[in-house]
């Protein structure tokens, strides 16, 4: 069984240096978009450009870059080793859209090149006490499943795939191994604990056969829905408290 990883907590991401490109604000145009760069290459660190701008330098294996606000349309990413360029992409950007650009190993043995996952991100408002958990398989494995608490989630899911849940606000253990396997378990478990109210990224990223395997973790603060239970109700003190109180009065703190 290849090693397993221990406990990880949520990480903060702080917002890089950009060269022409300015950090995303809680408000903007109708026709912009933000998009986030995770780098899931491991034992390596690497330069991004976005549309032929430097938004990042030295971004090591797991980290998060942004949120950067881009123009919808067509944008173009790009990521250097030393000056040279390693891959690059361009995609299409919806307006208002929330993206992660993930720069991963394929899932196939042997193909040492890097590619590219776009991830659209689910920011639907989530219930009080809940949270949206999506795990992607961003790592070189072939197909597998997702395992949360020894349960499978998500059978047979491909590199370059995610699985997105609305979860209640606890720690889980999350474990991917082999599709149809229970052994070798590839990684995992990791313990992680939801954010509330957020959505919870985890990609798997890394090479079992190289003992590099790895979790990069992004959370996004999303809209609730409906409102929280109240943690206590005034009702009066002593037998006198109906008699003094209007009818349905209840007091939230």
């Amino acid at each position: 069984m290849l090693r397993r990883w221990s406990v990880l907590a949520l990480v903060s991401v702080g917002v890089l240096s950009m060269a022409g490109l300015t950090p995303a604000q809680k408000s903007y145009a109708a026709d912009d978009a933000q998009i986030y760069i995770i780098q899931g290459l491991p034992g390596r660190s690497v330069d991004i450009s976005i549309d032929d701008k430097v938004v990042g330098r030295g971004i090591g294996t797991a980290k998060v870059a942004g949120p950067f606000t881009v123009k919808s349309g067509t944008r173009k990413v790009t990521y250097s080793d030393g000056g040279q360029v390693l891959l690059e992409r361009v995609w299409p950007v919806d307006p208002g859209a929330s993206q992660d650009v993930v720069l991963h190993l394929s899932g196939s043995p042997g193909d040492d090149d890097p590619v590219i996952t776009v991830f659209r991100n689910d920011l639907t408002a989530v219930p009080p006490g809940k949270a949206g958990l999506t795990v992607a398989h961003t790592a070189r494995v072939g197909k597998a499943d997702v395992r949360v608490d020894g349960k499978v989630l998500f059978a047979d899911i491909a590199n370059g795939q995610s699985l997105h849940l609305v979860v209640p606000v606890q720690t889980y253990k999350v474990a991917i191994t082999p599709a149809g396997k229970a052994e070798p378990v590839v990684l995992g478990p990791v313990t992680l604990t939801v954010k509330g109210g957020a959505l919870n990224r985890v990609y798997a990223i890394g090479d079992p056969s190289q003992k590099t395997m790895n979790v990069a973790v992004h959370v996004i603060d999303v809209k609730t829905t409906g409102s929280s239970k109240p943690k206590w109700v005034k009702t009066g003190t002593g037998g006198q408290a109906a008699a003094l109180q209007p009818v349905g009065l209840a007091l939230w703190r």
